[in-house]
């Protein structure tokens, strides 16, 4: 089986549910959807911004648009509001074992029929990264593994995905292709993000094992 082939990023529905159709509305019965990721410093998420943006007014597709350009760590996943604050204390305790490193991206890819993407070049540190999250989080019963389990891990920062049709697709796609994209950035940190029932939005950063990483700009101070 091709895990590539085919392939489509998550969908959201809304951003908030309740946990259950007869509980009673409030902080406890509501769910929020969430996932983790690298966001990309200012520098390097402004070129992905202008593709993404090319890609909404060639193509028609916004859907890019609707997140901060990042690397998923962890795919959406509903979590209750009331859990929330367990979650950022492992998350804090996660990031805090890990020091900063280097990103490189190089190229595009794809995955058809519809997404469209930079490359991110093959890294140790991130790979291990994103292994460890996953376990972290399924050990600590904060959010199963689900089908993150049975999918190899392809870090990468999408230009186009769900919304891209089939023949445009194709059109962004040679456009691209032979392109040189190549650039490089020090990941400090991962970004816990919330769905807001229009976009997603940082909800909070978790610093790598040191006090000197700008959250407000993704820019290591010296």
């Amino acid at each position: 089986m091709n895990l590539r082939e085919g392939y489509q990023e998550p969908a959201p529905t809304v951003g908030f549910e309740l946990a259950s159709p007869k509980g009673i509305p409030g902080v406890s019965g509501l769910k929020a959807l969430y996932y983790i990721a690298v966001v990309l410093p200012s520098a390097q998420a402004d070129a992905v911004k202008t593709l993404q943006h090319r890609a909404h007014t060639a193509y028609h597709s916004r859907a890019a648009l609707r997140s901060p350009p990042h690397i998923t760590l962890r795919a959406p996943f509903r979590l209750p509001l009331d859990q929330v604050g367990g979650l950022k204390q492992v998350l804090t305790e996660f990031a805090s074992s890990y020091p900063p490193f280097s990103v490189e991206l190089g190229g595009f890819g794809c995955f058809p029929p519809r997404v469209v993407f930079v490359r991110v070049i093959e890294n140790q540190m991130l790979s291990a990264i994103q292994h460890d999250l996953i376990k972290t989080l399924t050990e600590n019963q904060i959010v199963g593994s689900g089908e993150q389990a049975l999918r190899a891990f392809h870090p990468h920062i999408t230009i186009a995905f769900r919304d891209l049709i089939q023949h445009h697709f194709r059109s962004l796609w040679g456009e691209v292709e032979h392109k040189s994209f190549v650039d490089r950035f020090t990941a400090g940190g991962i970004t816990l993000l919330r769905h807001n029932g229009k976009i997603w939005a940082a909800e909070a950063d978790f610093l790598f094992g040191q006090k000197e990483f700008d959250v407000r700009t993704r820019k290591l101070e010296k």
